[in-house]
């Protein structure tokens, strides 16, 4: 997760370090900086591009309105196995250093790390699917990485 909140000179900098290959842009986080959208247009090479994710009352769409949903032609696959084996060594996250020492560097987070985080917090503070709280750091915070992935199996499991 990029924070939109974060300059535009660096949003680029975490992009040129992460090189990624899929881009889900929030609808809701606003427009890009041209800055931004330019360095994702000149260099990367991304695979899929969603230009405005949203949650609805009917599900997750990926268009800005107005605009035809690039997510529905996939609809039929939601509940069909993506047939991609992770295991506990998988990267889950990608957290970026301060960027003390000149560029940040970007931080894998494990799968393990979130599995064996998640069933001891749901039991230590009691959460389930029926959770409501809210979250305090930053959406690029990696405890907040941590949290939208925990939260995410919560919805999952309900």
């Amino acid at each position: 997760m990029i924070d939109p909140a974060y300059p535009p000179s660096r949003q680029t900098v975490y992009l040129q370090v992460a090189t990624p290959r899929a881009l889900l842009i929030i609808s809701s986080a606003g427009a890009l900086a041209p800055l931004v959208s330019d360095f994702i247009k000149d260099n990367l090479s991304l695979r899929v591009l969603v230009p405005a994710v949203a949650l609805t009352p009917n599900g997750i769409t990926g268009s800005a309105a107005g605009q035809e949903d690039i997510l529905a032609p996939f609809q039929q696959y939601a509940q069909t196995a993506a047939g991609i084996t992770l295991g506990p060594d998988s990267p889950a996250t990608l957290s970026f250093t301060s960027g003390s020492t000149g560029i940040p560097k970007g931080v894998k987070g494990r799968h393990y790390s979130l599995t064996h985080f998640f069933p001891w917090m749901a039991e230590r503070f009691g959460l389930s699917a029926e959770s409501k709280f809210t979250m305090l750091s930053g959406i690029a915070h990696d405890p907040i990485q941590r949290d939208s992935k925990f939260l995410s199996g919560l919805v999952g499991t309900s």
